[in-house]
């Protein structure tokens, strides 16, 4: 009988709720900041541009911040989405297990580009470190992965059209 413990579950992640408030707030503030100093006593401050023209420094900057917020606030959103989608899975129907040796393990490559795979009783099973928008584990070996050749494992994975995303796995 093999002793399992669980070394990844998809619910022991939490979605990323704190840091879109905090850069909210921090986005606020500067937003805030920027009016007021646009519309009062930065009114008059003008810095001189490459082309000869003239410009409002605090009003430049609404700009960038305005789309490195909205970059942020979306790469959250999608984050939130994932883990959502994935708590869904996990506690329904579409939750499969497979039990096993892995067998065919391949890592990721020493470059640090490209797949990690292995199979399971046939199923098989592969991810990279770069895809943390799909959700799902992929620590690879490179990066401190428990997956090697020939360990027992129990994986909790719902199939997908391009590949079976580990959302509990559990090891010797």
């Amino acid at each position: 009988m093999h002793r399992l413990h669980t070394v990844y579950s998809t619910l022991d992640e939490s979605p990323p709720i704190t840091h879109m408030i905090v850069c909210s707030v921090v986005f606020l503030l500067i937003f805030y900041f920027c009016i007021r100093m646009y519309l009062g006593k930065g009114r008059n401050l003008k810095v001189t541009l490459n082309t000869g023209d003239k410009a409002n420094p605090f009003l430049f900057v609404l700009i960038p911040v305005t789309i490195g917020f909205l970059i942020f606030l979306y790469i959250d959103i999608l984050d939130i989405n994932v883990y959502l989608q994935d708590k869904a899975v996990f506690n329904s129907s579409q939750l499969k297990v497979v039990q096993g040796k892995v067998t065919d393990f391949h890592p990721m490559p020493e470059d640090g580009h490209g797949y990690e795979y292995f199979y399971v009783n046939g199923v098989g099973f592969s991810y990279s470190k770069y895809e943390d928008a799909i959700g799902g584990y992929h620590k690879t070996v490179l990066d401190g992965g428990v997956i090697k050749a020939n360990l027992y494992v129990r994986i909790g994975y719902y199939p997908t059209d391009f590949r079976n995303i580990i959302l509990k796995l559990e090891t010797e």
